[in-house]
This record gives structure tokens, sequence and C-alpha cells, in this order.
């Protein structure tokens, strides 16, 4: 299991550090096609589908050229791998707290949940 939780957080640190890249196209690379990505306590997502992902991540990485996510805490458990983030940079808010878990299958994350402070 140890070797399979690894394999879990490697693929989230790569797509962090593509994220940090602002390299959209090795970023869409660690995604399922069916990616859904949700805000906690929500039903329906606000990313459908790796063509939106790519939509709205093409949109943050050219207008944040500053883009930064550092990780302050990070949970590997099963498939899924939490994060403690603060995102600087970003055109529209310039500093964000968050906690994202990641939910790998296949080795893509194929689901994604933020927890955003109120």
């Amino acid at each position: 299991m140890l070797k399979e939780n690894k394999t879990q957080e490697s693929i989230i640190q790569n797509q962090l550090e593509a994220y940090n890249q602002r390299d959209l196209n090795k970023f869409l690379t660690f995604y399922s096609s069916d990616i859904k990505i949700y805000n906690f306590n929500e039903e329906t997502p606000f990313i459908d589908g790796l063509e939106d992902l790519k939509t709205v991540y093409s949109e943050v990485f050219d207008n944040s050229p500053k883009l930064n996510a550092s990780i302050k805490n990070r949970i590997v458990f099963d498939n899924k791998v939490i994060d403690e983030e603060e995102v600087t940079g970003r055109k529209e808010i310039e500093y964000i707290k968050v906690v994202v878990i990641y939910e790998v299958k296949s080795n893509l994350i194929n689901k994604v949940t933020f927890i955003r402070k109120k």
C-alpha cells in the first residue's frame, strides 16, 4: 500500500509543479477526461470534463504571471491526497487558503473537492 500511496502523492505533486509553472498542457495530463471539480457541500461540479478544465485554467494561467501554490500540509489516504494550500499571485484573488481533496483513479485525478475559508 505504501508504494501506491507514493504514486498518488507523486501524481498530485507533479500536477502542482505544472500548475506553478503555468504549463497548461503538462497540467492537463494529470487529469482524467471526465474530471469533476466541486466546491465542498455542492452537488454540481463547477468544472465538468477536461475541456472545461482547460478553458478555466487557460484563463487563470494567462492572467496570473505570479501564480504560485504552496503546500502547508499533506495527507495521503488510500486514493486521496488532501492538501492544505496557500495560493498567491492569482489575478482576481491575490491570496487564497484552501483545503483540496484530490481523488486518483487509474493514475489520473478524477475528482477534486475544494474547501474554502469563509
